[in-house]
């Protein structure tokens, strides 16, 4: 299993906390985790993949006590450890690019994807919405959200607040990974529907909905920049631009996010449903 998101991110222990707090974001600025569309039975069968720290799993359990929910991603590496799991949440590695067991095909209220752009190729996202269908019980739903990272816009709240260094580094982020950030956020409901899906809803939810949480939202992006810098300054290339100036850059970013700067961005949620 070739694992592409390691090309420009990490495992490390340290993204869980960033990867749990970007969801905690993207919930508050969606409004719901589970789309208001989507009716479930009282105890569903629903898979997360892609689950990465089991976020999503942990956040709908308390919800659904008796549903069985499941969690699979390529790598172990960022998962909870198993004792700390609710009953109910089983975890496995899985490549949700190749073709799944004939014991999961068909068994699913609930297929859920979050946040894979940077682990999908643009030829990737037509061939795996075709194979989360597969995972559909009849009636059930395929639900995925992903960031529109690749027009995001810069902006300060006041003339004394600056942006200069966070839009460089954003700049720098938005144009090494554009081959990927732009693809799959704006085509997922055409996917969905050539896989056969109906009823597909398309949200395009601006992080203004949310505007009590815009320093903490921009924080979080801008962690997620910083990995990726990291990452690429170790792989030299392209990312050793930034050569040893990364740590004053984070902070300088940082101090202009607390004066004002603000990132605005959209995220986008697709649900279709098998019938």
């Amino acid at each position: 299993m070739g694992d592409v998101y390691l090309d420009h991110m990490t495992r490390l222990p340290s993204e869980v906390r960033r990867l749990n707090e970007q969801f905690d974001v993207m919930t508050e600025i969606m409004g719901y985790i589970i789309h208001p569309s989507i009716n479930l039975p009282p105890e569903p069968r629903i898979v997360d993949m892609g689950t990465g720290t089991a976020k999503f799993l942990l956040s709908i359990q308390p919800t659904y006590p008796d549903a069985t929910l499941e969690g699979y991603d390529i790598s172990s590496d960022l998962y909870p450890p198993a004792p700390m799991l609710p009953q109910n949440i089983s975890l496995g590695e899985m490549d949700l690019k190749q073709p799944f067991p004939e014991h999961m095909r068909g068994n699913y209220d609930l297929v859920h994807v979050r946040m894979l752009i940077l682990a999908m190729l643009p030829e990737d996202w037509e061939p795996v919405v075709r194979n989360l269908t597969t995972l559909l019980k009849p009636g059930g739903y395929l639900q995925w959200e992903e960031c529109e990272h690749v027009h995001a816009e810069w902006y300060h709240s006041s003339p004394d607040s600056s942006m200069e260094k966070s839009k460089y580094i954003g700049d720098a982020f938005q144009n090494s990974l554009r081959g990927r950030l732009a693809h799959g956020w704006n085509t997922l409901p055409e996917h969905m529907r050539a896989a056969g899906l109906t009823s597909v809803t398309s949200d395009v939810l601006s992080s203004e909905r949310a505007p009590q949480i815009r320093k903490r939202s921009t924080a979080t992006i801008m962690n997620l920049i910083f990995t990726w810098a990291r990452m690429v300054n170790g792989q030299g290339g392209s990312g050793s631009m930034f050569g040893d100036s990364l740590d004053n850059l984070e902070k300088e970013a940082h101090q202009e996010i607390e004066s004002g700067c603000y990132l605005k961005y959209n995220i986008h949620v697709a649900c279709g449903q098998k019938h």
